[in-house]
């Protein structure tokens, strides 16, 4: 599910050949990283898939405001983790707006 949201990212955004030297830019091999360990420090110990989906809504809030928000929810919900998933119950809705 996570390639998805890279493939949607650098897909979005570009790609950056300078993305292992340096975290600076907007490209989406970038943005992916920092969404991963942001989501990872947001995310409780032992998540369930959903909670780990709202730490990354929550992570690309918190450091791009949200600008990657129905992008991450339609890459989300394509697999099945959309706004209703929930115990082992898939979903393909996003939200409003999205």
């Amino acid at each position: 599910m996570l390639h998805n949201v890279y493939a949607a990212l650098v897909t979005e955004h570009g790609w950056s050949a300078t993305a292992r030297t340096s975290a600076n830019g907007n490209e989406g091999n970038i943005l992916f990283l920092q969404l991963l360990v942001d989501a990872l420090a947001l995310q409780p110990c032992n998540p369930d898939l959903p909670a780990a989906r709202e730490a990354w809504i929550q992570a690309d809030a918190n450091r791009y405001n949200g600008a990657n928000k129905c992008l991450l929810w339609k890459t989300f919900a394509s697999k099945g983790l959309g706004v209703g998933a929930a115990n082992h119950v898939d979903s393909t809705a996003v939200p409003d707006g999205c």
